[in-house]
């Protein structure tokens, strides 16, 4: 037990000063691994279990930058002493001067987790010590001068506080809305190979001789003749005009041959 003044201090100090993490029963639901270096931070107060995933900002810290790092990341309240070496106060709880020990025999307990469930009382400040890429520490506010005589954090590793995040899988990608196939059309007579309706549309064109069907000319497309068109038909002979102007030239040549004839014989009888 506390002396009365010592605790209602303590009392009155954590009234005052502002707790940044949520105030808790048994422990606080761990963090999400941070992507890159991290470390885990573990404080027990006597009232609160908190479990912090701390995203590092160089390969290896302090232990006092730790809970700095914690302070800009998850708004973990503390204060230092002993010229930033010493940790005096954590998440409300702790003296509030510059004199880490002023609430002797109760004091901030220094662990260092070993991977596997266990700690070590660290016999070094945490100005002094250095943490990497998967560590743990810990605090436990208590009484005691050793690591057989001060009570030690709960049996923890790293997984349990830096849970690794579940990556979130990526949405399936919407296939495009497909454009609808262009119509084909078979060009009368065709003989199957489809036109597609995007082509630009031939002007028709005429095919040669009676009973031609116009067809559009295009790559696609060929010349079609109608279907019940017969043999070809025979070319017409000359034109009735042609035929009168004969029938004429003939008359007239034959005339003159006969007028010539009949007037050679008149001059034979005459001469005789």
């Amino acid at each position: 037990m506390l002396r009365r003044p010592v605790a209602i201090a303590l009392l009155v100090g954590t009234a005052l000063t502002p707790v940044t993490l949520p105030a808790v029963t048994g422990s606080a639901t761990a963090c999400a691994a941070a992507t890159g270096p991290h470390a885990a931070l573990v404080i027990e107060t006597g009232t609160r279990d908190l479990r912090l995933c701390v995203a590092l900002d160089a390969p290896s810290v302090t232990g006092i930058h730790l809970i700095e790092l914690a302070g800009e990341q998850q708004r973990l309240a503390y204060s230092f002493g002993s010229g930033g070496q010493a940790v005096c106060r954590l998440a409300g709880v702790g003296p509030q001067g510059g004199d880490c020990f002023g609430d002797y025999p109760d004091f901030w307990g220094y662990w260092r987790g070993d991977g596997r469930g266990g700690w070590t009382w660290s016999s070094a400040g945490a100005a002094s010590t250095t943490v990497g890429d998967g560590d743990l520490d810990g605090w436990v506010w208590g009484a005691g001068d050793t690591g057989t005589t001060h009570q030690r954090p709960p049996a923890l590793v790293v997984a349990d506080v830096c849970i690794e995040a579940t990556p979130t899988p990526s949405p399936a990608p919407t296939p495009a809305a497909r454009s609808p196939s262009p119509r084909t059309a078979t060009a009368p007579g065709n003989t199957g190979r489809p036109t597609s309706s995007s082509e630009p549309t031939p002007s028709p064109k005429r095919s040669e001789g009676p009973d031609a069907t116009l067809v559009p000319t295009s790559s696609a497309s060929v010349l079609v003749v109608a279907a019940d068109q017969g043999p070809p038909a025979a070319s017409p002979g000359p034109g009735l005009g042609l035929l009168l102007a004969l029938s004429i030239g003939l008359a007239l040549v034959g005339g003159g041959w006969l007028r010539l004839r009949s007037a050679g014989r008149r001059d034979q009888r005459g001469t005789r």
